[in-house]
């Protein structure tokens, strides 16, 4: 009984160092204050403070439902249309941006003693539970190195292109408060109570037949597929949406393990010369894109960005860019780094690791 009492206070607590640090970006102007200002305060928290901070692993899931439900709701029959105009781009721009992402993994490895196969996973810019549950299954691979890589570079994404974006190429577009989404003014309970229901069968779903990020793509596609029918989606009260961001920026924080910080600065001056490199490529496929396709540079940008799903659809809600255009490409290449990029070089790790192991 006790111990439960204290794993509540410490659920608190963090959920109250995170929103204080949310307020503060807020105070400052900082771009996606709720997310990275709740991330900031629990990684600088755990670094200096050595506080006890608990964050149950369901709330994180049930931001990210929530979060891909939102996305699923700017889909329409045009959007569907315009993708399957633009999906010779969306192969394109991932095929480039994964083979650009493997020769920073062999610059990587030229100047820091870790071994390719832990380099190649730990730079893809895919999922990181997928990218980390395949390195599990794959023993030539250093899991641990691969964690370190991938947190350090989702987290420096995540700071340099919402920061970008809104102060650097964003133009005349306002960033707000909380972020726009596409739904009706109103809605009656029975309406939320079948969206819910719907993103919640496609969370269960996702999981079930193993999509990447499931408990993202699952209810995302479930409400996508809800919208082409012609039903319009209830009013999400923006405060949801705050909430759901603070969740999600306190759970990323508390990927960093103040216990690996030896680890982390070897990795850390390369990966995130690594990740500002990628970010600064995808400024240049943005350029391409806009000289290619109808859309603006935001848009093509956020659609290049090699960061998450749920993160570069936070940021184009906020700056109003064209999310379905942005979730599509997102989406596309995380399927496409899960399917094809990561089981390729799962197999192809191993066929060396034996031809080595013969030689």
């Amino acid at each position: 009984m006790k111990q439960n009492g204290n794993d509540i206070a410490d659920i608190f607590r963090t959920a109250m160092i995170g929103s204080a640090g949310a307020l503060l970006f807020l105070l400052i102007h900082s771009p996606l204050p709720w997310l990275l200002g709740s991330l900031t305060a629990v990684v600088l928290v755990r670094k200096f403070l050595k506080f006890r901070l608990k964050w149950p692993v369901g709330f994180r899931h049930t931001a990210i439902i929530f979060l891909g439900a939102m996305l699923g709701t700017s889909f329409t029959s045009g959007t569907i249309k315009e993708m399957g105009l633009q999906f010779p781009f969306m192969a394109a721009s991932t095929v480039i941006t994964v083979l650009f992402c493997l020769v920073l993994a062999y610059f990587t490895v030229k100047h820091i003693k870790i071994d390719l196969a832990s380099s190649i996973f730990g730079s893809v810019p895919g999922g990181m539970s997928q990218v980390v549950v395949m390195s599990e299954e794959t023993k030539e691979v250093d899991t641990t190195t691969v964690v370190l890589m991938q947190t350090i570079r989702s987290v420096s994404v995540i700071f340099f292109v919402p920061f970008l974006t809104i102060h650097g190429i964003g133009g005349d577009a306002r960033p707000s408060v909380s972020p726009h989404v596409n739904s009706a003014d109103t809605g009656s309970w029975t309406l939320y109570a079948l969206f819910v229901a719907i993103a919640l069968i496609g969370a269960w779903a996702g999981r079930k037949v193993k999509l990447p990020a499931g408990f993202l793509t699952g209810p995302l596609i479930a409400v996508a597929l809800t919208m082409l029918t012609g039903l319009d989606a209830p009013h999400i009260p923006s405060y949801l949406l705050i909430i759901a961001q603070v969740f999600l920026g306190i759970h990323i924080g508390r990927q960093f393990n103040p216990q690996m910080e030896g680890k982390i600065r070897k990795l850390g001056f390369y990966t995130i010369g690594n990740s500002l490199l990628l970010v600064l490529f995808s400024l240049l496929i943005a350029f391409l894109l806009t000289k290619w396709t109808p859309m603006n540079f935001t848009t093509a940008f956020l659609s290049a960005a090699p960061g998450g799903i749920a993160e570069m659809g936070v940021t184009a809600s906020t700056v109003h860019a064209d999310l379905s255009m942005v979730t599509s490409y997102q989406l596309f290449r995380i399927f496409f780094i899960m399917f094809a990029v990561l089981p390729f070089a799962q197999w192809g790790v191993k066929k060396w690791k034996k031809l080595e192991g013969t030689a």
